[in-house]
């Protein structure tokens, strides 16, 4: 005879089989439609990166030292170019990362709601998240940072206990995801006080504000060397000719601001917004817009509308969800809101992208934070799927 826990235990574990068959099987359908419909898209900015991979070759060093910021994908071309290997394989590389991403994130979904269906429905609906699977074709940065930092995010999040290990795990991720993308950086402050938070509830207040005062000039001080790399980083050029979108300029010239001398830098910024607060305030508002709103007037009507379809109800979910999740599971509602928060300002003081890339990065865990709204069970223990 089963015991009831075993029967459970046997029910769950079936129903987690079919539903894992089922994600791969929806996966390879999507994915094989966007190989078919795209090939290995070389075009645009990935050009940009196989110039850089070709110039890393004959040289032996990157142009810029900002390229240094997508070292991943570089590398990746530069190593296919080097050994005369098909583009391919990178892609098929870029689509067992996100593959392996949206297991993890099924399971993440397991671990935080228990009830199959609920994890289930969570995943279809990054699956069906057109424009963030479309980039496991291209030779951009997209495709790996995103798998990347969501790997990342599922692994912290699913850890009960802070060791020597475990910490070597992240802070390697966390470099590694920094040379993915540039905001990659982002991820560190949400990932240092989710540990903090989380994992040091009886250090003494003195050590609490040392290691955190450290901490975040030891940030500051990398995200400073960061914004002042050069190349195409040149954050006051977007005020100057008001651009909301990156590489889209709103006006016919540029319009006197008042600015340091290096305006790549944390100062820079401060010194902007402290005397040119009006104009600063007027783009942020427009960059939010762009960047919540997500429907561009280049995009097709039928574009615009999966947008406005797929993506709001989520956002009006995720508010209620946000509450439910603060209350029951506060670490990670902590780490979401600050991840959302950390990007959305970055935009504000930048520019927001042609294809919502900044905002599809985020995508995954406002989908937990929706679908948390409709969490039925309150969870307070991680229970493996």
């Amino acid at each position: 005879m089963y015991k009831p826990d075993q029967i459970k235990k046997s029910i769950l574990s079936t129903t987690w089989q079919k539903q894992v068959s089922l994600i791969i099987f929806i996966w390879a359908l999507i994915n094989t439609f966007f190989l078919v419909k795209n090939g290995v898209v070389t075009t645009g900015e990935a050009d940009k990166y196989i110039t850089e991979a070709k110039e890393l070759l004959s040289t032996g060093h990157l142009r810029e030292l900002n390229f240094g910021l997508y070292f991943v994908q570089i590398s990746l071309i530069a190593f296919c170019i080097k050994f005369h290997l098909n583009f391919m394989l990178i892609v098929a590389f870029q689509l067992i990362c996100n593959l392996w991403a949206t297991l993890y994130f099924y399971k993440l979904l397991a671990q935080a709601f228990v009830q199959p269906l609920m994890a289930f429905a969570g995943t279809l609906i990054l699956l069906i998240n057109f424009p963030y699977q479309e980039f496991n074709t291209f030779l951009q940065t997209e495709s790996l940072f995103y798998s990347f930092t969501l790997i990342f995010s599922c692994y912290l999040l699913s850890m009960q206990n802070l060791k020597a290990k475990n910490i070597f795990i992240i802070v390697i991720a966390l470099s590694l995801i920094s040379i993915t993308r540039p905001t990659g950086m982002l991820f560190i402050p949400p990932t240092f006080i989710y540990l903090f938070f989380k994992f040091f509830k009886k250090w003494g207040t003195r050590n609490k504000i040392f290691v955190a005062s450290f901490t975040a000039i030891a940030f500051l001080y990398v995200l400073d060397k960061a914004i002042g790399s050069g190349g195409q980083f040149d954050f006051m050029l977007t005020f100057r000719d008001e651009r909301v979108i990156c590489g889209v300029p709103t006006l016919p010239g540029f319009i006197n601001i008042k600015t340091t001398e290096n305006g790549n830098s944390i100062y820079g910024l401060l010194y902007y917004i402290t005397h040119n607060f009006s104009q600063f305030a007027r783009m942020a508002w427009l960059r939010t817009v762009a960047f919540w709103g997500l429907f561009r007037s280049y995009f097709s009507f039928w574009h615009n509308a999966y947008l406005v379809l797929y993506f709001y109800p989520l956002h009006v979910c995720a508010i209620p969800g946000t509450k439910k999740l603060l209350k029951h599971n506060t670490y990670p509602a902590l780490y979401f809101i600050l991840l959302i928060l950390i990007i959305w300002a970055t935009t504000m003081l930048s520019c927001d992208d042609w294809h919502n890339r900044f905002y599809l990065s985020l995508s995954p865990y406002i989908i937990v934070l929706g679908v948390y709204a409709f969490n039925k069970i309150p969870k307070t223990a991680n229970v493996q799927p």
